[in-house]
């Protein structure tokens, strides 16, 4: 690849990258693990929600992740799930921008190899 190209390949990834940074500046605040739903049977052996899973109390909702090697969950209080909820679509979001940055660096990285050898040369002569 000649300097010429190698420049241009380089200031498209600049630009992509600035792009992808300036959407991180939006993203807000992060959170580890997911939420979900879960329909539980009660204490009560008569209830109906031991025969049927139709009848089973809920949804209530769950924060879970790992913490220090291990799974744990608790129990979130409407309010709660939904704070979590987007700060866990926050998280998800931060972390697709961060891969596209590293795939744009990628491509970046010959483009940029080439111009170094090329400043290389010009400094060696």
């Amino acid at each position: 690849m000649d300097s010429g190209t190698a420049r241009k390949i380089l200031d498209d990834c600049l630009r992509r990258h600035d792009a992808l940074a300036g959407q991180l500046k939006d993203v807000g605040f992060l959170w580890q693990g997911s939420v979900s739903k879960r329909y539980l049977t009660c204490g009560k052996s008569s209830c109906p929600c031991h025969q049927d899973p139709a009848q089973r109390h809920g949804p209530y909702l769950y924060w879970s992740s790992k913490v220090a090697g291990r799974s744990v969950s608790k129990a979130l209080s409407g309010p709660q799930a939904q704070v979590v909820q987007q700060w866990v679509a926050n998280r998800v979001r931060f972390d697709s921008i961060v891969e596209q940055m590293k795939q744009v660096a990628k491509e970046a990285l010959e483009a940029a190899s080439v111009l170094q050898q090329e400043r290389e040369r010009e400094a060696g002569q």
